[in-house]
């Protein structure tokens, strides 16, 4: 009896170590798709955040066009604006000139009148 069971033993030691290694190869099998699974989200991952990088930073250059556009046109005006107070300023500066001018003239010819 000792040798039927040690011979049964003997013939099913190799079926065990089968099915463990199958069990093995299975288990290290599902690793390898959950890591390929893993890969494959996380590149869509990158490629999706690197799109709406790329977006925002798009956005970002357009809104700094706007502004720099807008801040020239402000520019130029605050220029024109100047430049039509300093021709104001000039007419008017003129215009007191020539009234002194007249004034002074008129003074003056109302003293030789006087002097003749």
């Amino acid at each position: 009896m000792k040798h039927v069971l040690l011979l049964i033993t003997a013939l099913t030691l190799p079926l065990t170590m089968v099915a463990c290694s199958k069990q093995t190869e299975d288990a290290a099998q599902a690793t390898v798709d959950s890591a390929q699974a893993d890969a494959i989200e996380a590149t869509e991952n990158a490629a999706e955040a690197t799109s709406d990088a790329a977006e925002a930073t798009a956005d970002a250059a357009q809104n700094a066009a706007i502004v720099a556009a807008g801040t020239a046109i402000n520019a130029a005006d605050a220029v024109g604006d100047a430049a039509a107070s300093a021709t104001a300023a000039a007419a008017t500066a003129t215009a007191d000139a020539a009234a002194a001018t007249e004034a002074a003239a008129t003074e003056a010819a109302a003293d030789a009148s006087a002097a003749q």
